[in-house]
This record gives C-alpha cells, sequence and structure tokens, in this order.
C-alpha cells in the first residue's frame, strides 16, 4: 500500500532481532518494528536504515521520557525495500520495553540510498542532507506481558523525486507511515496482466493507503477497519483505469477481493 505509508504487509520475514540486554526485572513489553513498502514503478530501490528510536513515557512512582534505540542488526543496512510488497516484509528491530506510551518512533536514516531503472543506476540523495531522521508521532500504550507491532509503510511513489531532467537524476525525500500492527484488517487480491506496474490507492474519510503487486500480481493491504474506496491505476497508458466503489471493512476481518483484468483502451 506507495508511501515509501509505516502499515509497509506480509509473509515473508528477514528477521533479524536487537538484543534485549536490560538487566532490570521492571515489567516490560515486546516492541516489533516491522518495515513494509509501497513501491512505485521502479525496478529495484534500495535505501540504508541504522535504526529506530522509540520514544517512550514510562510508568512508574513518576512518569519519566526515555528513548531506546532498536538498531538494524544487519552487515549491510541497505535494505530493498521494492520487494516488501504482496506480505512481504522486514523485521527491523525487536527489544523488550518498558511499560508505558510510545509517543513517536524515529527512522535514522544512512546515507546510501540508490535505484534501478533497467540497467541503469541513480544514487538518491536525500533532500535535506543534514536531516537524516524521520520522526512518526504515535500514541501506543505499553502493557506487561504483551507483544505489539509497529509498522512502517514507506511510499515510494511520494519519496522519490526527479531532481534533474538534463542530466537525468533523482532524490530521496523519505515519507513513512506509522501504523500499529493490533486491529488491522488485511485486504488482498490479484492484478493482471503481471507484465504491468500498477499502484493501488486506498482511501477512507482520514487516511490514504498505497501498494504496488509483486511479479505474481498479488497485492495485500493491512488497514484499520473503516470504510474505503480502491483505485487502481495500470502505470500504463495503454490499460485503462479501474475504481472500485466503496468497501465496507468495519465488520470483517479479513477479504480478498476477486481478481481484476486492466482492459486495454480501445
Amino acid at each position: 500500500m506507495k508511501k515509501l505509508r509505516f502499515y509497509l504487509l506480509t509473509c515473508l520475514f528477514i528477521v533479524l532481532f536487537s538484543a534485549c540486554e536490560d538487566p532490570d526485572s521492571s515489567p516490560k513489553a515486546l516492541l516489533n518494528v516491522i518495515l513494509v513498502d509501497s513501491p512505485a514503478q521502479w525496478d529495484s530501490v534500495f535505501v540504508e536504515i541504522e535504526g529506530v528510536d522509540i520514544d517512550v513515557l514510562v510508568q512508574g512512582r513518576e512518569t519519566q521520557a526515555q528513548t531506546f534505540y532498536l538498531e538494524y542488526k544487519s552487515g549491510n543496512k541497505r535494505i530493498k525495500v521494492s520487494e516488501l510488497v504482496g506480505g512481504t516484509q522486514l523485521l527491523l528491530g525487536r527489544n523488550e520495553l518498558p511499560i508505558g506510551l510510545i509517543t513517536s518512533a524515529t527512522i535514522i536514516l544512512g546515507d546510501n540510498h540508490s535505484m534501478f531503472i533497467g540497467e541503469k543506476r541513480y544514487d538518491l540523495e536525500l533532500s535535506d542532507p543534514d536531516d537524516n531522521r524521520v520522526s512518526l508521532p504515535t500514541s501506543i500504550t505499553l502493557e506487561q506481558g504483551i507483544s505489539y507491532d509497529i509498522i512502517l509503510d514507506i511510499d515510494l511513489e511520494r519519496s522519490i523525486v526527479q531532481t534533474s531532467e538534463t542530466p537525468l537524476a533523482y532524490g530521496l525525500d523519505p515519507n513513512f507511515k506509522l501504523v500499529e500492527g493490533k486491529g488491522l484488517v488485511e485486504l488482498e487480491g490479484n492484478l493482471k496482466p503481471t507484465s504491468l506496474y500498477p499502484a493501488i490507492y486506498m482511501w477512507s474519510a482520514t487516511d490514504t493507503f498505497s501498494t504496488h503487486t509483486n511479479t505474481s500480481g498479488n497485492y495485500i493491504f493491512k488497514v484499520p477497519m473503516d470504510k474505503y474506496t480502491l483505485y487502481f491505476d495500470p502505470k500504463n497508458e495503454r490499460y485503462q483505469d479501474t475504481t472500485t466503489l466503496i468497501l465496507d471493512l468495519t465488520a470483517v476481518r479479513d477479504s480478498v477481493l476477486e481478481d481484476i483484468t486492466f482492459k486495454v483502451k480501445p
């Protein structure tokens, strides 16, 4: 669901754990930070992520604000985010945190980002090279003994910007969305022909999500229960756009849509 938006969703995990080295015995909750992608038309996109800072108002005799760093523990921190579609997701970090209230998650980026269009590589410089931190406010209450998921959805369609026409150059203006994994509805479907790079947009009265298909034409959304409209953009002028009517996802847990085949324009 184009948002280099964090609800980024899937069945195939790259599991990289953050070490839990906390000697105290105070009540804890387990936090998983998961990355998914709403990919764009690019063939391959790599984004370097160092880790995530989690700000917590720790519950105790006196509420205290503390920051916990969840490092992405990989020798190569360049993540091929364009593959995180169709249910595939990446575990960025995991750790036990004290009970309290999460107020924000801050993604800490590196400086080695790039993409490929065909065989041509383009380096992606941050729109602000001096600012490699993307802060996402939230409000998630941590209770003892419960595991929580934070989903970070990166919207590549909005994050990759053309900075020059001659010579052709692109930059990275990172656009993330944060969604709590609890209480989400999973919506999936399939688009044909699979040779296209279609974009799927899903919006309610309060929020918008987007995603792309994998090589088999499958797509998956994980969204809060609500009423949504879906719009399918083939990203190809030879084919007609397809818009569905409102979907009521307020009373169901999961839903599978019928396969959709884009029609060639007359």
